[in-house]
């Protein structure tokens, strides 16, 4: 019996550990544009590349997230992370988009893609997602893409074959994450994003509301100094 209570305490004496060494729990801004190591898209991710028009291809006009990347380095936009012992909840501003990741192996992934906004709507551009901690840093691994953009300035792919880590942690008050896009039909070598956000002193994300736009403004905008130039 006093073996079996020892081992007990100790369980949860390491759950305990285990669970503090990163506590990502606040509401988050994005602090400055971030980094990103050199792309080197393959054929086939140059030619997607070329054909994409910012104007017309853009899924941020339908209020669908174009990936992962995207929704994380919108500036402005506040991003609630809640955790408890098996899952990771982000609420991101951005499209009222909720992303329910459990923590375990590979057998806990989800079938359904891991984001829906609040209508319910899923999103296979973020993937299906599971979480594990390592050390300091909480790991999440995210499968089964639909086809996106990771950024959608550029037309920087991604596919049904792309994989990703976003590794999180958190060092003097500063949440910092490190995430990789891995994709041999797209990708010469992995490409790594590096993002860092601050504290903020709200406690929830606001309703975002997306309506379906376009680019007409941008148009415009470009009509006009066209006109100036002449």
């Amino acid at each position: 019996m006093i073996l079996r209570a020892l081992f007990s305490i100790c369980a949860l004496i390491l759950s305990l550990s285990v669970h503090g060494a990163v506590d990502l729990t606040g509401v988050w801004m994005l602090s400055g544009p971030g980094t990103e190591s050199e792309i080197l898209l393959t054929e086939e991710g140059l030619r997607i590349q070329g054909e994409y028009d910012l104007l017309a291809d853009d899924p941020s006009l339908y209020c669908v997230p174009a990936s992962v990347a995207r929704i994380w380095a919108n500036p402005t936009a506040l991003i609630k992370i809640e955790q408890t012992e098996d899952h990771l909840l982000i609420s991101y501003e951005l499209f009222d988009l909720r992303r329910d990741i459990p923590i375990g192996d590979v057998s806990v992934m989800p079938g359904l893609p891991s984001t829906k906004n609040l209508q319910g709507t899923y999103f296979q551009e973020m993937g299906s997602s599971f979480a594990h901690h390592e050390g300091d840093r909480l790991i999440i691994e995210s499968r089964n893409h639909a086809s996106g953009y990771i950024r959608t300035s550029r037309g920087i792919p991604q596919s049904e074959n792309t994989i990703t880590l976003e590794e999180l942690r958190v060092e003097e008050g500063m949440l910092h994450i490190r995430h990789t896009y891995m994709d041999d039909i797209l990708f010469e070598k992995p490409l790594v994003l590096e993002y860092s956000f601050r504290l903020t002193d709200a406690t929830d994300v606001l309703p975002y509301e997306c309506t379906e736009s376009n680019y007409d403004w941008f148009n415009e905008l470009n009509a006009k100094n066209d006109g100036e130039l002449q």
